[in-house]
């Protein structure tokens, strides 16, 4: 199977599996609205989807499958099997830990959390009954992570990508009953969404069990030793997964420091959905050309062509960064509204998701820019630098929430959390320039002054446009004629943006073929 079809698989799963996850997003808005059932919902899958997002972010996977890869053509199907059952039952027991542990201390579990809920005991009684039905997901969750390492493994990708989509469709299912059934806001409608979460989770493990143990690897919780490559997985999939999933971290902080507003903590997750999807698109296409290309390039001492990777990605992340974080910025009163109000989910709501959003959108290029700058450490195995890094930026985040609190409100957490990724994006970049590993080549250097160029005029275009639409993008004017409005700046500004990149010289259709096939350098012009 060629690298482009299996390209096309993970990354047609991965659009779907985004589309159908803001839908379900969307039901949940209009299902709960910003109510205290929704805040007690929020608050109660944070950490599991906390861990979920960790092990999505493909640091496990990155460790597990050179390891099982080695083994099975060293040692054959036993010895591999033997690890990949050793790692089953290492993170089974972290999993069962932590899930009793919560069980029986969830009162202090969600105390921790969301602090701000003991003022209000209803809202807090319901987190706690929430939490204790959708803590298991994280049992489910790295189960999953290990069964899908392995088809990785195995070159099988469809199953692993698209069984989350299945997930999205159950728990939309159920969202849909609950709007029909008139549960909108209630307490029943939060104690359905949290059960058909698990149960849509424990069918995505049916799955994957399933396919693993089709293919000759049907995985039963076996202890064979705690040997080198274990340690070696642990040593490495502990801390890249942490240090992949710090913004995810600052985004749990974010909310624990929201808890003591009313509705704040609602208010953080629906302006985070949004802010995710430009974020989770360009993450997931560094994801998979930059680090892939880095790794092969360093191991065979080729650090020319390592460089040429590393300054694709930072063309490629800057110009859908840019341009997105100000459409985020300039028009987030607009989507939000368009997007969430409807059933529970009331204008005010729109106006407090939009102030959070635009925050969280002044961080958006420094997201990514972490994003292309942590593949350089993780190549190389060095933990050490962005794991500081990471832990400065949740510094970070804490003193200015602090700072802003009194002044910005329920926003102020969002600030932090954009602080937390400019603070993390420096201190990797001034490694990065210190060390000397990190220097844009030629045919970047050529290029970035374009970049900025074409980002300047789309973010131009974006406000004016915006402005030129702005009666019919108003909530007195009709639905379907905001939507018209909305889709018709979007599609010219998009137009413009792709035009301009043509006109100038850069991202075309071949250039990300190349791409996929591994090519990190246009024909006509050799980086040096």
């Amino acid at each position: 199977m060629s690298l482009v079809r299996n390209f096309t698989i993970v990354g047609s799963a991965t659009l779907t599996s985004r589309i159908t996850g803001f839908i379900r997003d969307l039901l949940v808005a209009s299902t709960l609205g910003a109510s205290a059932v929704a805040d007690a919902y929020v608050a109660a899958f944070l950490l599991p989807n906390f861990f979920r997002r960790l092990i999505g972010e493909g640091a496990f996977n990155a460790a597990f499958v050179p390891i099982f890869t080695r083994r099975q053509a060293e040692q054959g199907h036993d010895s591999a099997l033997a690890f990949a059952e050793t790692a089953l039952t290492l993170f089974l027991g972290i999993a069962l830990t932590i899930t009793l542990l919560s069980h029986l201390f969830m009162p202090q579990v969600m105390t921790l959390i969301a602090p701000g809920f003991v003022a209000t005991p209803d809202r807090f009684a319901d987190a706690v009954a929430f939490g204790k039905i959708l803590f298991p997901f994280i049992a489910i969750i790295l189960l999953v992570a290990c069964f899908s390492a392995v088809l990785n493994a195995l070159s099988r990708y469809a199953v692993a990508s698209w069984a989350p989509v299945l997930l999205n469709f159950i728990v939309i299912g159920v969202l849909i009953h609950a709007q029909v059934t008139g549960l909108k806001g209630t307490q029943a409608a939060g104690f359905s969404l949290s059960m058909a979460i698990v149960f849509a989770g424990a069918i995505n493990l049916l799955i994957v069990a399933w396919k693993s143990h089709q293919l000759g690897y049907g995985l039963l919780p076996r202890w064979h030793g705690f040997d080198a490559d274990v340690k070696r997985l642990l040593v490495i999939a502990l801390p890249g997964i942490m240090i992949a999933g710090a913004g995810h971290l600052n985004v749990v902080i974010a909310s624990q420091m929201s808890s003591g507003i009313p509705s704040a903590v609602s208010w953080l997750y629906f302006a985070e959905r949004i802010f995710q999807l430009p974020l989770g698109f360009v993450a997931a296409a560094v994801g998979v050309v930059l680090l892939p290309a880095m790794s092969r390039s360093l191991m065979e001492g080729n650090v020319a062509e390592a460089r040429a990777a590393e300054s694709r990605a930072l063309e490629f992340g800057l110009l859908i960064s840019i341009p997105a974080a100000i459409a985020l910025v300039f028009l987030a009163r607009p989507i939000v509204s368009i997007l969430y109000v409807r059933g529970a989910f009331t204008p005010a709501d729109a106006q407090a998701v939009a102030s959070v959003l635009r925050l969280l959108a002044i961080g958006l290029p420094a997201f990514v820019l972490v994003k292309v700058f942590l593949p350089a450490f993780l190549a190389r195995e060095n933990m050490r630098v962005p794991l500081i890094a990471a832990s400065a930026g949740i510094t970070a985040n804490i003193a200015l929430t602090m700072i802003l609190k009194s002044s910005f409100g329920h926003a102020a957490p969002a600030a932090g959390v954009s602080a937390s990724a400019v603070v993390n994006a420096l201190i990797l970049y001034g490694a990065l320039v210190a060390s000397g590993r990190f220097r844009p080549d030629r045919l970047a250097r050529r290029r970035l002054p374009k970049v900025f160029l074409i980002c300047l005029i789309t973010g131009a275009s974006i406000f004016f446009l915006g402005e030129f639409a702005r009666p019919w993008l108003k909530e007195t004017a009709g639905s379907g004629m905001r939507v018209l409005a909305l889709g018709g700046v979007c599609g010219a500004v998009l137009t413009i943006h792709l035009g301009l990149c043509q006109a100038l010289g850069m991202f075309r259709l071949q250039d990300m073929r190349r791409l996929a096939k591994g090519d990190t350098e246009p024909k006509s012009e050799k980086p040096s």
